[in-house]
């Protein structure tokens, strides 16, 4: 038998008193039976009871609501017979509370627009009866109280125009770290508004978007060149005037030289072709280190045929400084040059451009280059400056040329480009290109391999230029 001792304890509650023994069905059966609750619905009046929600905010413990009420017009619907709408005062009730720093605001939700309506029963153990309230339910919001005063400055601003970075810069400005404030400062300092272009202290501004833009679109095709597929005219940023369309006009003339290099600029040439003819007529050997292969293999060839020697040598003694000019500037970093050092003043030095007058240098750097980050010494040669480049390449290497036909492989070796980029230049000057036949291959003794580098061109009239691409059906070409 077991000790008193070893009897089981009965759980106690927090005041140590013993708790009382669950009662059996029955038992609670019948004492639910006995008890009744009376539910009454009462009416709230001017103070009814407030439900109020906190989503996602922290309440101090402190904190204290004050209450008040308000009338709200609400439209009612017309009834059957009567189509005239009409307005019902509704009244709204709302809680408020501050602090140092945020206000707390508590509106009325829901009613009989959303169909849901809120009570609070209160029990009275004397009576038994549960007496129900009507409870309007009000959601919390707060709202920081320096944000609130600026909004009252700026009254043309909507609340609807709001971003969220909008919201992050007014939250930096009002909660966020020295750090954080100082970023914001600069951002607001570098921006740039109808206001700051129009002022004075702000021309450079306008001046450096300006250029940059004119910079950037200064070679792009227009809208007419892209509708008719280039046009009698090609495209105009990369090429010299075009006279295709001239009565009589011919393979030399529809691209006139005097429009592309200036008298002056090819007077200055004369040097270097002085010193060319007087090679060739003393029996000696005259050559080009700049340009070993097209320039070289020609020298002997203009001055035997004697057809406009002068002005053909002239020309590719000028074709020789635009291939030097184009290795300087495309060996050179982020294909940048310092003007002042191609003019060679300072002759301790070695020259870095070799040229046999300054006009020449001039001329090539006007022509071919943009100043980089607005600095006028800083000379850059860009994509589309170097398309222009191997543009009028082609055009002057063709007035060379008797009958406007030309082989590139030797050009491209001068060059040291991929045979495609002077191809495309080829092209969009209106020449064609053509692989060479069969019996001119064998003549010249070229291998399979050797046959695939050499690619006739030729200037015929009508020009052909290439066709615009046509992006049509998300981006498909058809």
């Amino acid at each position: 038998m077991a000790s008193p001792e070893r009897e089981r304890k009965r759980k106690r509650d927090a005041q140590g008193h013993p708790r009382p023994v669950a009662s059996t069905p029955s038992q609670a059966s019948s004492s639910s039976a006995q008890q009744q609750i009376k539910i009454s619905l009462k009416e709230g009046g001017g103070h009814p009871p407030i439900l109020a929600t906190t989503h996602g905010i922290e309440l101090p413990a402190d904190l204290t609501f004050s209450a008040y009420s308000k009338k709200k017009q609400r439209p009612t619907k017309p009834s059957r017979g009567n189509n005239n709408k009409g307005a019902a005062a509704e009244e709204e009730y709302c809680i408020q509370a501050q602090t140092a720093r945020i206000e707390y605001d508590g509106r009325t939700e829901g009613g009989e627009e959303d169909g849901v309506s809120y009570y609070i029963g209160v029990y009275d153990p004397q009576t038994g009866g549960v007496e129900v309230y009507p409870s309007p339910l009000v959601h919390l919001r707060r709202q920081v109280k320096r944000l609130k005063e600026k909004e009252k400055d700026i009254p043309e601003k909507a609340s609807a125009s709001g971003s969220l970075m909008d919201s992050r810069q007014s939250l930096s400005a009002a909660f966020g770290n020295r750090t954080s404030k100082k970023a914001l400062q600069d951002e607001k300092l570098n921006t740039i508004t109808a206001s700051t272009l129009g002022s004075t202290s702000s021309t450079s501004v306008v001046t450096a978007i300006s250029s940059a833009v004119n910079t950037a679109t200064a070679l792009l095709p227009s809208s007419e060149s892209l509708r008719t597929g280039g046009g009698s005219g090609g495209n105009s940023k990369y090429l010299p005037p075009l006279h295709d369309s001239e009565e009589g006009v011919t393979v030399d003339t529809v691209y006139k030289l005097d429009e592309m290099v200036e008298e002056r600029v090819l007077e200055g040439c004369m040097r270097g072709v002085r010193e060319w003819k007087v090679g060739v007529e003393g029996g000696g050997e005259v050559g080009s280190v700049i340009s070993p292969h097209y320039v070289t293999s020609r020298i002997r060839g203009v001055i035997d045929s004697g057809a406009n020697v002068t002005t053909r040598l002239k020309i590719l003694r000028y074709i020789e400084h635009l291939i030097q000019f184009h290795r300087l500037l495309t060996s050179s970093f982020s294909n940048t040059v310092y003007r002042p050092k191609l003019y060679n003043d300072d002759s301790s030095k070695e020259p870095i451009f070799k040229s046999d007058d300054k006009s020449i240098t001039t001329h090539l750097i006007n022509t071919f280059t943009d100043p980089k980050n607005q600095n006028k010494n800083e000379r850059h040669l860009s994509k589309p400056k170097l398309t222009k480049l191997y543009c009028w390449l082609l055009i002057l290497c063709l007035k060379v040329e008797e009958d406007g036909r030309m082989d590139l492989y030797d050009l491209v070796q001068d060059l040291q480009v991929e045979r495609r980029e002077v191809e495309m230049a080829a092209r969009e000057v209106g020449a064609r290109v053509e692989a060479f036949k069969d019996g001119y291959l064998k003549m010249m003794g070229y291998g399979k391999e050797e046959a695939r580098e050499h690619r006739l061109v030729a200037l015929r009239l009508p020009l052909t230029f290439p066709k615009a691409r046509m992006m049509v059906g998300g981006g498909r070409k058809r």
